[in-house]
């Protein structure tokens, strides 16, 4: 295995390191590891020793696997903090206009936008670009080659606390690892799940992460506008402990297993059986009433995916719908739940063939990986259209056998044949959700629809 790369997600839920190597087929993954998540919180760094902790449990995983030791990584940045914001268009004066217009004119105006001034200690972490004019030539895609005395460029650049990167970036330091290259997590997923077709005729990624849902509208092969939603996989797990009045563990574990978003959809007839320290032995949720819950806060989600979009401008133009990824994305029924509120058609999105080599490990191949996987796929394009070498990322090492541990008793299934046939065919009713989500959003953190959102885009 030659020119290895590796790439680190710093999640909410779970921190995820791959190891890829670029083949004749994609990029093939050859080592994944994953940790539960510490000191992270809505994709920010707040403690870095306990972030340390998780990264290097992760870090253990794949430098057993591959039997060396990871030096240097790319690291994804995520979080409420990302803003993106249109700056005012910027104008060039091209002093040999009679000269066709090179590549370095047009990537030394794209790195002038990283120095734009900011307040509150933000600073640009992603520029892109939307168009150009040249001089009577106007929303031009593609500049070099033409012949012009003014370049005018439009952006759109992504901003963030200039604190969040330090602190991601003293994680991988602490942990011995450094830092390469920082990667805005929603392109990253991008890059891993969206077809070329899509980013071409228009579509919308949803990233449902444990903290955040990154919202990403494409059009053109450019992306035209990004949002974050400030509430993720993890509030769907509060909602069921609170509405089950079970533990945190035992909520994320039926919402995975048993979950669906949608409560039509939902068996009537069936329960889960969750075991407790009890003298009854166990504690009984049924699927319904799972469900509804389950589906009062995706709800909540997808209609704020759609906010979204009506602020990006773009609505009209989304020809191939909307690709949802991500952890939150596996629980069941949420394309159909997603084609009803939204209106657009939905499919799941995983890393894709078209990105990865198919021998690549399974884990690679999850929802839950498109960030990282994404990662890898942006270095080796990068490699390949820039000419960029990452060296040194790993060095030979003694491997060790990986620690095992075992789980306590999970929560099963059990038949419910008592529950009234009225229960099993009774219609969808909003007004009976609302009421539902309403008690529970009481009770709550005060994450409601558009609470946050004025510190979005």
């Amino acid at each position: 295995m030659e020119n290895l790369i590796a790439a680190i997600d710093l999640g909410t839920t779970k921190v995820s390191v791959a190891v890829g190597e670029k083949t004749n087929l994609g990029v093939r993954v050859v080592a994944f590891g994953e940790a539960p998540s510490k000191g992270i919180k809505r994709g920010r760094v707040e403690n870095v020793r306990l972030a340390t902790q998780a990264l290097n449990k992760a870090l253990k995983q794949v430098e057993d696997q591959i039997g060396k030791k990871v030096n240097k990584a790319l690291v994804g940045i995520a979080g409420q903090d990302i803003k993106c914001i249109k700056p005012e268009p910027l104008t060039v004066p091209r002093e040999n206009y009679n000269s066709l217009i090179t590549q370095d004119e047009i990537t030394k105006i794209t790195m002038n936008t990283y120095h734009t001034p900011l307040d509150d200690g933000n600073k640009v972490l992603y520029s892109v670009p939307q168009g150009y004019n040249v001089d009577n030539y106007m929303s031009v895609s593609e500049p070099v080659g033409m012949l012009g005395r003014n370049i005018q460029a439009r952006f759109k650049l992504f901003v963030g606390k200039e604190n969040s990167k330090m602190m991601i970036e003293n994680t991988l330091k602490m942990a011995g690892i450094e830092p390469i290259e920082v990667v805005l997590e929603p392109i990253a997923s991008a890059k891993a799940v969206l077809t070329e077709d899509e980013m071409e005729v228009g579509s919308i990624l949803v990233d449902i992460g444990g903290g955040t849902t990154d919202v990403i509208v494409f059009h053109h092969n450019v992306i035209r506008y990004a949002g974050i939603i400030p509430f993720g996989g993890n509030s769907i797990t509060e909602d069921i402990c609170i509405g089950c009045g079970i533990s945190n563990d035992k909520a994320e574990y039926i919402k995975t297993n048993y979950g669906c978003c949608f409560s039509d959809y939902a068996d009537a007839d069936k329960r889960i059986l969750i075991p407790t320290m009890g003298a009854n032995g166990g504690k009984e949720v049924h699927l319904k009433v799972l469900s509804r819950i389950i589906q009062a806060r995706m709800e909540e989600i997808l209609e704020a995916v759609c906010w979204h979009v009506e602020q990006s401008d773009f609505k009209d133009v989304i020809r191939s719908g909307m690709v949802l990824t991500g952890g939150g994305s596996k629980i069941g029924s949420l394309t159909n739940l997603a084609n009803f509120v939204t209106g657009y058609e939905a499919r799941l999105g995983s890393p894709n063939a078209f990105a990865i080599d198919p021998s690549s490990c399974d884990q690679a191949k999850e929802p839950t990986s498109s960030t990282a996987v994404g990662m890898l796929i942006h270095a080796f394009q990068r490699m390949e259209d820039e000419g960029f070498v990452y060296t040194n990322c790993v060095s030979s090492i003694s491997a060790a056998p990986v620690q095992q541990f075992v789980s306590s008793p999970d929560p099963v299934l059990i038949e419910d044949p008592v529950l009234e046939e009225a229960e099993a065919s009774a219609p969808r009713e909003k007004g009976t959700r609302k009421k539902l989500f309403g008690k529970l959003k009481g009770l709550l953190s005060g994450e409601s629809l558009f609470g946050d959102l004025n510190n979005e885009v």
